[in-house]
C-alpha cells in the first residue's frame, strides 16, 4: 500500500518537474524574442515583404529626411472586398513605418463626416477636376437588396507639411461586386508599394535627370506625346530640343528619345548623335523605317508602305542592331477601326501585341500595342557590348515582305484566327521587336568623320566609348502616341496641358479596348527609368506576384463539404485524444 502511494506521488512530482520545466524554456524563449526583431515572410513570392531599394530609402537618413503624411479616404463601412484594400493600404504603411519609424505617419480619414457642406466641399477637394482620387460608386447587395456606396480609393500625401502629389489605389467609376472589381482591388493591393514609392520618390528628390525629345526630323511633337509625358514628367526635367548642326547641342542632356522621325538626317546631326554615345549618353529611338498612310487604307482599301530613309538605320547598324525594313504579322493583333464596314473595324494583323520578357523593362507591364512594327537582329560582332531582348512578337508571327503592300481583303484571307507558321507554338518563331545594347561602343565615323567638323576646334572626336552608354531601340515610333487627349487651357502659366479622357460611349475604341489590356505607357515609363538609371522604381514594378484568384463556383459547389470538414475534423480529433489519455490511464493506474 505505501509503495503504491509513493509511486504515485513520484509520478505527480514528475510531472511536476517536467511541467514547471516545459513553462520556464517558454518563459524564457519569449523573454529572448522579445529583445530580437525579426520577420519573416513564409509566401513564395515573398509578398508581404518590401523590395530592398525600398528598405535601404525608408531607412536612409540623407534620402528620407523629413515626416511623410499618409492621408487616406477609405474609412467607413465597406463591403469586405474594399476592406481587403483598406486592410493592405494600413499593413503596407505599418511594414513601411517599420523601417522608417516616426518619418511614416498615415491617418484614414471618412469623407462623409461632417455637415453636407463639408463633405462636399472636401470631396470637391479631392477630385480636384478629375486630376486628384476620382469617387468609385460600388453597387452591392446585402440581405437581398442592391445598395451603392460611394468609396474615395485615394490618399493624398504630404511632406514637410506641403501636399505633394495623390494617389489613386484604384480608377474612379461604376463598378458592380463582382469577380472584375476583385482584380482590380487585388492589383491596386500588389502597387501598393510602388505607388508609395513613387510619391516619396518625387517628395525627396532632389536632381531630376533631363531628358530630351529630339525634333527637326519630322519626330512626334509634343501634343502627340503628352501621354507618355505626364508618366515621367514629375520624375525628369523634359526638353524639346533640335540638333541642327550645334556640336553642343547634347550637352547636359542625360537621355534622348527620337520618337517616330520621318526625314533624313544630316551628317553632322547623326555624327553629334554618335559623340553623344560615346560620352556615355542613353539614346532610345522609336522607329521602323516604312512610312504606312492610315487615310489611304480607309479610303481606297490599300495601301503601299513607303520607305522612310531617315539614315538612322545605317547608324545603329554600326551600334550592333538591325532594323529590317519588313511588317511583322501577328496571331496576337488588336483590330483596325474602319467605318466604311458594316462592323467598324478589321482584323489587322499588323497591330501586334507584343510580348515582354524577363528582362526588368518588360517582365511586369501589360502586352504593348506596336501598330506596323518593323523586326530587329543583333549583329553578332560586337563584343564590348551587352545586348538584351525587351520585347517580342508571338510564337504564331512572321516578317511579312520587305515594304509590303498592305490590303484589308487580307483579313478574309487569313481569318480571325490565323496560323502565320507550322508550329504556332514553338518559341523560335518569336521575333525580337524591342532591344537594348549597353557597354562600350565604336563611333560610327570612326574611319569616316564628317569633313564639317574635321578643322574645328571645338570638336573633340572620340573614336570608341570613353563611358559606357546604353542605346535602345522599339521596331515601330507610335507605340507611346496618345490618343483622346483634351487640352485645357493653364492661363497662370501661358500654356494648354492636355489631359487624359475617355472615349465616348458611341466610339469603336471604347469597345475593342477591351480586347487587351495595354500597357504602352507603363512599358514607355519603365524604359526610361531603366536607361536613366532610376532603378529603385523599376525594381519594385519587375517584382512578380502570383494571384489566386477565389474560384466562386467550386465554392458554391464544395463550399458545404470543406465546412463539415473543418468543424467535424477538430472535434473527431479531440474526441480521439480525449479516448487515449483515458486508455492510458486506466492501464496504467488500474489494480491488475
Amino acid at each position: 500500500m505505501k509503495s503504491r502511494v509513493f509511486k504515485n506521488l513520484s509520478n505527480r512530482a514528475f510531472y511536476s518537474v517536467i511541467t514547471i520545466i516545459a513553462l520556464a524554456v517558454i518563459i524564457l524563449l519569449n523573454i529572448i524574442v522579445s529583445f530580437i526583431d525579426f520577420r519573416v515572410d513564409f509566401t513564395k513570392d515573398q509578398r508581404y515583404s518590401l523590395t530592398e531599394s525600398t528598405i535601404n530609402f525608408l531607412e536612409s537618413d540623407t534620402i528620407l529626411t523629413d515626416k511623410v503624411l499618409f492621408k487616406i479616404y477609405l474609412e467607413g463601412e465597406f463591403p469586405a472586398e474594399v476592406k481587403r484594400l483598406q486592410t493592405a493600404v494600413k499593413d503596407k504603411l505599418e511594414e513601411f513605418k517599420y523601417y522608417a519609424g516616426d518619418k511614416i505617419q498615415y491617418e484614414f480619414i471618412n469623407p462623409n463626416d461632417g455637415s453636407l457642406e463639408d463633405q462636399e466641399a472636401l470631396k470637391e477637394q479631392l477630385f480636384d477636376r478629375g486630376r486628384g482620387i476620382r469617387p468609385a460608386d460600388i453597387t452591392f447587395r446585402s440581405q437581398g437588396a442592391a445598395n451603392i456606396v460611394e468609396v474615395f480609393p485615394g490618399a493624398v500625401v504630404e511632406y514637410r507639411g506641403v501636399t505633394v502629389d495623390r494617389i489613386r489605389f484604384i480608377e474612379g467609376g461604376q463598378y458592380r461586386l463582382n469577380q472584375g472589381l476583385e482584380a482590380k482591388i487585388q492589383n491596386g493591393i500588389n502597387d501598393l508599394e510602388y505607388k508609395f514609392m513613387q510619391v516619396m520618390a518625387k517628395a525627396t528628390r532632389k536632381d531630376k535627370k533631363t531628358l530630351a525629345f529630339i525634333h527637326g526630323h519630322g519626330e512626334l511633337d509634343i501634343r502627340n506625346t503628352q501621354g507618355a509625358r505626364l508618366k515621367i514628367e514629375d520624375a525628369y526635367k523634359i526638353k524639346d530640343l533640335v540638333i541642327n548642326g550645334a556640336i553642343d547641342a547634347l550637352e547636359g542632356i542625360d537621355g534622348i528619345i527620337l520618337a517616330d522621325p520621318k526625314s533624313k538626317f544630316s551628317d553632322e546631326d547623326k555624327y553629334i548623335i554618335d559623340q553623344y554615345l560615346m560620352n556615355g549618353g542613353n539614346i532610345m529611338l522609336f522607329h521602323n523605317p516604312l512610312e504606312i498612310n492610315n487615310d489611304t487604307i480607309r479610303r481606297t482599301g490599300k495601301v503601299h508602305s513607303v520607305r522612310k530613309r531617315t539614315g538612322l538605320t545605317d547608324l545603329v547598324f554600326d551600334y550592333g542592331i538591325k532594323i529590317n525594313e519588313d511588317l511583322v504579322i501577328d496571331a496576337n493583333y488588336d483590330p483596325f477601326i474602319f467605318p466604311g464596314i458594316p462592323k467598324g473595324y478589321v482584323n489587322w494583323y499588323f497591330y501586334v501585341i507584343a510580348k515582354g520578357t524577363k528582362h526588368p523593362i518588360s517582365s511586369m507591364v501589360d502586352p504593348v500595342k506596336l501598330p506596323y512594327a518593323s523586326s530587329l537582329q543583333f549583329i553578332q560582332n560586337k563584343s564590348n557590348i551587352r545586348p538584351s531582348v525587351i520585347l517580342t512578337s508571338s510564337s504564331n508571327s512572321k516578317s511579312f515582305g520587305k515594304a509590303p503592300l498592305l490590303s484589308v481583303a487580307m483579313e478574309s484571307t487569313f481569318g480571325e484566327n490565323p496560323q502565320f507558321q507550322d508550329n504556332p507554338e514553338d518559341e523560335r518563331n518569336k521575333l525580337m521587336l524591342g532591344a537594348i545594347v549597353e557597354g562600350e561602343f565604336e563611333s560610327a565615323y570612326k574611319n569616316r568623320i564628317t569633313s564639317s567638323y574635321t578643322d574645328s576646334p571645338d570638336v573633340e572626336f572620340h573614336e570608341k566609348s570613353v563611358k559606357p552608354g546604353k542605346l535602345m531601340v522599339i521596331g515601330n515610333g507610335t507605340f507611346m502616341k496618345n490618343e483622346f487627349y483634351d487640352s485645357v487651357p493653364l492661363p497662370e502659366e501661358n500654356r494648354y496641358k492636355y489631359l487624359p479622357r475617355k472615349p465616348k460611349g458611341n466610339e469603336i475604341d471604347e469597345l475593342l479596348a477591351t480586347k487587351y489590356r495595354i500597357g504602352n505607357f507603363e512599358f514607355f515609363e519603365n524604359c526610361v527609368d531603366y536607361m536613366l538609371g532610376e532603378s529603385r522604381l523599376l525594381s519594385i514594378r519587375s517584382r512578380t506576384i502570383d494571384l489566386h484568384p477565389t474560384d466562386n463556383l467550386k465554392v458554391e459547389k464544395h463550399g458545404g463539404f470543406y465546412k463539415f470538414i473543418n468543424i467535424f475534423v477538430p472535434v473527431l480529433f479531440i474526441l480521439i485524444l480525449g479516448a487515449v489519455i483515458i486508455f492510458i490511464r486506466r492501464s496504467r493506474y488500474v489494480n491488475k
